[in-house]
């Protein structure tokens, strides 16, 4: 597994992680064997690891900016959206 980390294009991992691809996915895409690259996209330290998340976390920050810009505008639905997110937001801070 380590040959695989050192041959992998972590701005694509990023980039299709962005896209909200599943580890299993990407592996598909990226022609890699699925579990290894699952190992690795759970190993907290790892550069495969961090390329992932950095690209789904990267993506929703995105989604929240426009979510709040639009609730901030009067959006309902958008409002609703930003309450649950604020809402899961306290709960996540409570459970850590």
């Amino acid at each position: 597994m380590q040959n695989l980390s050192n041959n992998i294009d972590l701005e694509e991992i990023q980039k299709l992680a962005g896209l909200f691809y599943t580890p299993r996915e990407i592996a598909i895409i990226l022609q890699l064997i699925p579990e290894d690259f699952i190992t690795l996209c759970n190993e907290e330290g790892c550069p495969i690891y961090n390329s992932f998340h950095a690209g789904r976390l990267l993506s929703e920050t995105e989604l929240r900016t426009s979510i709040i810009k639009l609730a901030k505008s009067g959006s309902s639905p958008a409002q609703t959206m930003a309450m649950n997110m604020l809402m899961n937001s306290k709960i996540k801070l409570i459970d850590k």
